[in-house]
């Protein structure tokens, strides 16, 4: 899977993005890790909603427009629940839970991968 970084206004946040772009990438997503380092996250694409079955940790999902603007943002979403469809969402990042506070991200940011 590659690996990319994501960006807000030219600013480095996360260096170890994976790109979870084909089937298996986005069925498996972080189901049966262990743990998710900080500076890491998975986006998952196409992708409008997301589940925690199989999950061991809390995780904090954006929900992103196909121009990557934020449009949602779920905080501390537990194992084994299932999130509901955002309307015009393309894509959704996962995130260590606390990391969307910690780098100050909101509703109308716009995320660049590279």
């Amino acid at each position: 899977m590659a690996l990319l970084k994501v960006y807000k206004s030219g600013k480095l946040l996360l260096d170890e993005c994976e790109n979870a772009n084909h089937f298996f990438t986005r069925f498996m997503g972080l189901m049966y890790r262990r743990s998710m380092e900080e500076n890491h996250c998975l986006l998952l694409t196409p992708c409008n909603e997301i589940h925690t079955f199989g999950m061991k940790f809390d995780i904090d999902t954006i929900a992103l427009s196909k121009d990557n603007e934020i449009l949602f943002i779920d905080r501390a979403v537990p194992p084994k629940k299932v999130r509901n469809k955002v309307k015009d969402a393309y894509k959704v990042l996962e995130l260590c839970s606390g990391t969307a506070d910690k780098l100050g991200l909101d509703v109308g940011d716009v995320l660049d991968f590279k």
